[in-house]
Order: structure tokens, then C-alpha cells, then sequence
């Protein structure tokens, strides 16, 4: 049996969906899944959950959504795999006749929530898959299996940093998608300082490519710190493995931080932690909407409610989060 699953959701996204993912392998244990995404976060994160990977923008979706533009080869590739599962697509009419005529066995489901909803993003990529798996109580959370070769890049890097294995290692994210999303810089400056006070350890700053200099304005005032500024996603996950801690804000870091079993506190506030949390055993998420309108209410305004979030609360979760260790 060929199964294939289309998921177009970001890395965030991609880690809620493991879950789901670890069930459909688990119902269908003898089947070739495919899974069709983004290649980058694929390659890093699915290890375990798919036989195959295939990037989204070499598959046939384009005919899909236009009226009688569906070729005979079209056909026949979505009819080659005796199932598909459809994360994207859901409401557009068009999309929908047109793989569900080419291939009945097709589920085509929306995964975001949507306004009153009070399922966590793990729980309805879960619910999306139905009869399909069977019982819906899927242990959680998910694991994310790192490559060896991932965590020997990553060490291999930090050692060109001057890292040396004795030396404990906190990451911190300090970016986001959104500035909206992002505790004020200042802050990450004063917890990373008391975090290589009070712990006697460096930090690893993570920087993406929406985000730049952020990283190098944290690491100001620190006598060691690790700048990781665009790096391969593979190196990152291999790095957090040999990291004690995790602190980022509700970004795909967190979401990898969590989902590799590193002890993390993720600082949330415009976004719901009830369906968007990491998910992990490990995991401690702040928020305070105290005096947030916009939070509290629903109507226009600025958003105080990371503000309202202090140093000495991230550093007192960090701190408790990585107790047993």
C-alpha cells in the first residue's frame, strides 16, 4: 500500500502534526508513506513517520484548483497511492472535486483553528485522519528523532565556536515570525546574563533569516556566547540535543526544542497557547494577558501581554524546568 500525505504548514506546524503522523504509521504499519512539504524541515524533523519525502512544488497541485485542467497523467499520479491525506485545500470547492474525483480515498481536512475551538493543533491533525486510525488517544507528545549525523555537524560547529564539551550550553531564541510575538529584547539581555551567572553556562543564540542581528545584540554583554545566524536547520536540531535548556517565544524553535526533549519555557501572547503550546514532557509555557485589551476582550489595540512577562519569572521556569537533569 502507497499512502501519501500533503502538508504545506510551516515547521511549527509540520512537529503539531507528528502525533498524527506516528498514528498513521502505526494503523498502517506495512504501507510506503510519502510525506510532501517543505524538503528543509522534512529531511530534520520526520525521520521515523515517512518512507519518503517529496517537496510540494514537484507535485502536480497547481490543476488541481482550475476547472478541467486535470491531464490524463495527473490522474494517474494522484490515483497511484491507494490513500492520500490533504492538509491544504479544505473549502475550495474546486480543489476538492477534483482530487477526490481522481482519488476517492482521499481525506482533505483543515487543520488551523478556527474561532471558539478548544482542540490543541496536535489534537485536530489527530482528529483529521478519523476512521482512518482507529482510536483517537494517541500518546503524546511526539518525538523528533534526531539524525547522528546532524548532532555530529553541530558539534563540530560548536567546537569552531571554542565550545568544549565541559561546558553547559542554554539556547535561547529570542526572534519570531512576527515582531508581535517576540518578548522584548532587553529582557532576553538581562535573562541570558543572569543565566551565565547563575548557572555557569554559554549561550546559543539563535538567529533565522527574518530576524537578523537580533541574535548579536543579545549576545552584547556575554562573555560567551554562540551565534547561530542562519545556520542549516539540521546543525540547530543537533545543536539543542547538547544544550541543557531551552527559552524561546512561540516560534518553529520551540516547537523543535520541545519536540527533541530539551527542557524549554516558551513565552506566548497574542497566540493561544491552548491550541498552538509545544508539545513535550519537559515543556513550561508563560503568559500573562493581565491588562492586554486585545487579549482580554478581542478588541484593537497594543498588546502588553509579553511585557507583563518577567526576567525573573522566565529564570525561576528555566531553573524549574530543568530540575532531574
Amino acid at each position: 500500500m502507497k499512502i501519501l500525505v500533503l502538508h504545506p504548514g510551516a515547521l511549527g506546524d509540520l512537529i503539531l502534526s507528528l502525533r498524527a503522523l506516528g498514528a498513521l504509521r502505526r494503523r498502517f504499519s506495512h504501507a510506503e508513506i510519502t510525506l510532501a512539504g517543505n524538503l528543509d524541515y522534512l529531511r530534520v524533523v520526520s525521520h521515523g513517520y515517512a518512507d519518503c519525502l517529496a517537496s510540494l512544488s514537484t507535485l502536480p497541485l497547481h490543476r488541481l484548483f482550475v476547472p478541467g485542467m486535470l491531464t490524463a497523467d495527473d490522474r494517474l499520479f494522484w490515483q497511484s497511492y491507494e490513500r492520500i491525506a490533504c492538509w491544504m485545500g479544505a473549502g475550495d470547492r474546486e480543489f476538492t472535486r477534483n482530487l477526490t474525483g481522481a482519488n476517492p480515498k482521499t481525506l482533505i481536512s483543515c487543520w488551523k483553528p478556527v474561532p471558539g475551538e478548544s482542540r490543541h493543533v496536535s489534537q485536530i491533525f489527530i482528529d483529521s485522519l478519523g476512521t482512518w486510525i482507529g482510536d483517537p488517544n494517541v500518546p503524546s507528545p511526539a518525538e523528533i528523532r534526531l539524525r547522528p549525523e546532524d548532532r555530529l555537524s553541530a558539534e563540530a560547529w560548536l567546537r569552531q565556536q571554542a565550545w568544549t564539551p565541559d561546558r553547559a550550553v542554554i539556547a535561547i531564541h529570542p526572534g519570531a515570525g512576527s515582531a508581535t510575538k517576540r518578548w522584548p529584547l532587553a529582557r532576553f539581555q538581562a535573562l541570558a546574563c543572569e543565566i551565565v551567572q547563575g548557572l555557569g553556562a554559554d549561550i546559543l543564540l539563535i538567529e533565522g533569516p527574518a530576524e537578523p542581528g537580533l541574535a548579536r545584540r543579545v549576545a552584547e554583554d556575554l562573555p560567551a556566547a554562540y551565534i547561530a545566524e542562519s545556520l542549516p536547520l539540521g546543525v540547530v536540531s543537533g545543536a539543542f540535543s547538547l544544550c541543557r535548556g531551552f527559552i524561546g517565544n512561540d516560534s518553529g524553535m520551540a516547537h523543535l526544542a520541545a519536540g527533541l526533549g530539551l527542557p524549554s519555557v516558551t513565552l506566548f501572547g497574542s497566540t493561544s497557547p491552548e491550541q498552538w503550546a509545544p508539545r513535550g514532557n519537559r515543556v513550561m509555557v508563560l503568559r500573562d494577558i493581565r491588562d492586554c485589551t486585545p487579549c482580554e476582550t478581542g478588541l484593537q489595540g497594543e498588546h502588553v501581554c509579553l511585557g507583563n512577562i518577567t526576567v525573573e519569572r522566565v529564570w525561576a521556569a528555566l531553573k524549574l524546568t530543568m530540575d532531574g537533569q
